[in-house]
Order: C-alpha cells, then structure tokens, then sequence
C-alpha cells in the first residue's frame, strides 16, 4: 500500500517525485542486493520456508506440468491466508491495544533485525575470516536494538528509511532465495490480486493519515508519502528471488522495473489518495524478466 498524506487537490497535483520519495525502496533494493551476493559468495543454502510446505515440481520442470500441480497453488493460498489473517488481527490490536501493539511490532522487529544481522555475520566469517562470527551476539544484539529504535522509537524519515529497508530487505531476500520457484511466480500474481482487493475493497481500505502514528514500524512516511512495510519485504523478495533463479542480469533488470513500476505508482498518486503499492512494480519486474529469459532461449 502507498498512501498519500492528506492534502488538498491543488497541492496534490503538485506531488514532487523526488530522490526522497524513492529512499525507502532504493534502499531496500541495495540492502537486497547486498544479502544475496554475501549469501551467494558464502555459498549458503536456506532450507525451503515453513510456509510454503507442499512439494512442488523441480525448476526445470515443463511450465506445462509445475502449472497443472496444485502444489505451488496451496503453497501460495498459504502464504496469502496467513498475511490476510495476521493483518486483520494487527489492525484490530491497533484499533483496541495500540500501545500493545506498539510493543510486540517492537519486539517482532528486534528478533527479526538479530537474524538478519547474525546472517550477514556469517556471510562475512565464511568470506572473509571466521573470526568474525565469534562477535555475533554483542554485534547483532546492537545492531537489532539500533534498528528497532531508529524504526519504532526515532523521528525522522531517512533513519525510518533505513531502519525498515534493513529488516524487509532482510527478510524478504532470504523469503526470496528459499521460496519454490513455481511457488514465487504464482505468488507474485496472487500478492498483486490480493493488494488491490485489499486496498479498494478489504481491510487497508479504512486505514488514513492519523492511523500512520498508531502502525508505525510497519509503514515508513516519506515527505507526502506513506509507504507500507509489505510493500518493501516484496520488492526485496522478487528481487532475490530473480537473482537467485535468473542470475545478476535479470536481476538488474528486476531492480530497474520495480524503481519504473514505483515511479509509475507515484505519478498515478497525483490523482488518487490511495493505491496498492504492489501490481505495477512486481508484475512489471516479473514479465520483464520472463520475456528477456525466454526470447534468448
């Protein structure tokens, strides 16, 4: 979901699209890039994601045959189940609890920042020197407390920027080099489906400008801008996902059309208050990549 702050229609014509506007997903999409290449170097492989549990065909598998299994179909109704599921339980937290909510988002980004630290923590004692793994707890004990601080407790718009670019790029780079193949693809079109009706018609569609305090560490506000968390954990998912199956070549491609598709979300934002983040980046990113890989087949 992006968000535009509240403002007059004069002044929303006038939505300047700046390097500020597109801090948050610049720097997910080099966080991104900077987790998949030390994971890569390091030569580490992530066991398939608890939430994708059902068997699918192999990636070399005819598209024919990994479509016409239900496999990637159940995986991905499982992933949107729990995303719907748990957001309707954290906007209700939020409408009766905010201060409880405020607290688990805290903790939730807190043990989420530690994994993500002690990850590239390996990555380097594995590159670079195993020494260095021995300083895992002090170091990714306070750099998990700094991101969580900078996100949850500190005003300011590049510290937020950087504080949620670190845990969705995070997050949504090893989500992304784990995940099934067939199961990424289906998900990215599912993801898109879902924002929108999520958006126009469900439960996003309520959410305005004074709910931004009450949800923050999981929406990131940029000048006239509220940009969701999810949004981010995506973009870095799609990203790493392409990397990892395609390789650099697609994923630069990947990168440049969710920065396009981004960028397109923006300009239509002079004209609407609200409208889902994910549909024109991911899907642009995804059929870029499709074509260029099959026409130099």
């Amino acid at each position: 979901m992006v968000e535009k702050i509240d403002m007059g229609e004069e002044d929303a014509r006038r939505l300047k699209i700046t390097p500020k506007t597109h801090l948050p997903v610049a720097l997910s999409i080099i966080m991104t890039w900077i987790c998949v290449l030390l994971t890569g170097r390091a030569g580490i492989v992530f066991p398939k994601p608890i939430i994708t549990p059902v068997e699918e065909p192999s990636p070399t598998a005819p598209p024919a045959q990994a479509l016409s299994s239900p496999a990637p179909y159940l995986n991905t109704l499982i992933v949107i189940g729990l995303i719907a599921v748990s957001s309707i339980i954290i906007l209700y937290i939020a409408s009766r609890k905010p201060r409880i909510l405020r607290i688990l988002v805290a903790c939730l980004a807190w043990l989420v920042s530690f994994s993500i630290t002690t990850l590239h923590l390996l990555n380097l004692s594995l590159t670079l020197n195993p020494w260095i793994f021995n300083l895992w707890i002090p170091l990714a004990s306070a750099t998990a407390t700094i991101i969580t601080y900078l996100l949850i407790f500190r005003e300011g718009e590049i510290s937020m920027s950087f504080a949620a670019s670190y845990i969705a790029s995070g997050a949504g780079g090893v989500i992304g080099m784990s995940i099934p193949y067939w199961t990424f693809l289906i998900l990215v079109a599912a993801i898109s489906i879902y924002d929108i009706l999520a958006v126009y018609k469900g439960h996003l569609s309520h959410l305005t400008k004074q709910d931004a305090p009450i949800l923050k560490g999981l929406a990131v506000e940029v000048g006239d801008l509220v940009i969701g968390l999810g949004d981010l954990f995506f973009y870095s998912l799609t990203i790493s996902a392409i990397i990892w199956n395609y390789g650099i070549i697609h994923g630069i491609m990947a990168s440049i059309m969710i920065l396009i598709g981004y960028t397109i979300v923006l300009m239509l934002l002079r004209r609407s208050k609200i409208l889902p983040g994910l549909p024109i980046p991911l899907i642009l990113a995804l059929i870029t990549v499709l074509t260029f890989n099959f026409s130099a087949v």
